[in-house]
């Protein structure tokens, strides 16, 4: 039996401690899980030492994005991480009450239900190779059959599963045959320690559009580039603040564009969501958008593609716009639209931070999480009740 109140272990691929992308994604998380439960440990299941050394040459790649995808994404390493973190949570048995795993990268039950183990996560393989070349599934044919099979053990093996959109839910159940009510969705929060003010909007000049994301082709920076140069046409003094770490291909226009070198400094974020009137995503595959969440907190409406968990963030004609895939005449039609109707993009931009207080705070996520713990009991499974927003979009 459970107790009343399980103590925790968290189980990640990443530190978050150490490294700013672990800390940044994860950190508030596991602090707010730790504010409402006894938090035992965090335990990286990262590879280490020599082990890391063989897996890094076992799928070694002449282009470093690649390498670094098969480095995570490949066979060897999730029973390798499976195995280390099997042993940990072994360890653990009489100090912990729970597991509570992010992402599907290892399986914490790789010997057996040592601890309870709840899953949180963002994205399955089968969502990833519906969509090969976008740097979500780098496993030929028949690993990714074979690491599908993989994940569905451990969600089979899993108590409970809980995601941060219906679209990953809807693939649990259908694409791997876990029976839904043993699948809820909780969202994620705005990875912000206290919202940051708003500030008063100012008229200006020069409408400005923000795009941030690394990947440049799979978060859809070329649409973008087309979709602002028409939209440049009927407005002139429009700019764009791009950031990518990729290189622009030459062929793209880049009228009136500022790009701009990914960082890890919030104040540099920060200083380009306030000099924005409107932000735009419009990726090829987005797993969930915490970018977007961001945007919002700080007053952006916000443009997004239709089909990813995107549209589950933006509310069309309330907070944003979602317009269909790869289309760059209906992403320039929305883009002219917002910067052309200032009031509009003030009004939407309020009504986006308002839905960010109200529903995606990680105080909202972990109470979220907590009643699936408590309803559960986690001594069987059985589905939560959520806010309309959550659960029905």
């Amino acid at each position: 039996m459970m107790n009343a109140t399980p103590r925790i272990i968290g189980a990640l691929v990443g530190d978050i401690v150490r490294e700013s992308g672990a800390r940044t994604k994860y950190g508030l998380f596991f602090d707010t899980v730790g504010e409402r439960f006894p938090l035992v440990d965090v335990y990286d299941a990262s590879l280490r030492g020599v082990a890391r050394v063989v897996n890094a040459m076992q799928v070694v790649h002449p282009d470093m994005r690649r390498w670094k995808e098969r480095f995570y994404q490949n066979l060897p390493a999730f029973r390798a991480r499976s195995q280390r973190a099997a042993e940990y949570m072994h360890s653990m048995q009489g100090r912990a009450d729970l597991v509570l795993q992010v992402g599907v990268l290892f399986d914490a039950t790789w010997q057996g239900q040592i601890l309870p183990n709840l899953i949180y996560t963002d994205y399955t393989m089968y969502l990833s190779a519906l969509k090969p070349g976008l740097g979500r599934s780098p496993l030929k044919a028949k690993q990714c059959a074979e690491w599908i099979q993989l994940e569905q053990r451990a969600f089979e093996r899993a108590l409970h599963i809980c995601t941060r959109s219906q679209r990953t839910r809807r693939s649990i159940v259908h694409d791997y045959g876990i029976p839904a009510e043993r699948v809820t969705v909780i969202g994620g929060g705005v990875n912000f320690r206290s919202l940051p003010n708003v500030m008063p909007v100012v008229t200006h000049d020069e409408p400005t559009v923000l795009f941030i994301g690394k990947d440049f082709y799979r978060k859809g920076g070329d649409l973008l580039l087309r979709a602002f140069a028409k939209t440049r046409e009927q407005l002139p003094r429009a700019r764009l603040l791009l950031l990518t770490a990729d290189p622009i291909p030459a062929n793209l226009p880049v009228g009136g564009v500022e790009i701009i070198k990914p960082t890890w400094d919030r104040e540099v974020i920060a200083a380009l969501y306030r000099h924005a009137d409107v932000f735009v995503l419009p990726s090829r595959l987005e797993t969930w958008g915490d970018v977007l969440l961001e945007a919002m907190t700080y007053g952006l409406p916000c443009i997004g593609v239709r089909g990813e968990a995107m549209d589950e963030i933006i509310e069309d004609e309330v907070t944003g716009l979602t317009v269909p895939p790869d289309d760059v005449d209906a992403l320039a039609a929305a883009l002219t639209r917002l910067l052309r109707d200032r009031s509009l993009c003030a009004t939407w931009g309020r009504n986006a931070r308002k839905r960010v207080e109200q529903e995606y705070t990680w105080d909202h996520v972990v109470a979220r999480l907590a009643r699936v713990i408590e309803a559960n009991g986690l001594t069987h499974a059985g589905a939560v009740e959520l806010p309309a927003a959550i659960e029905t979009r």
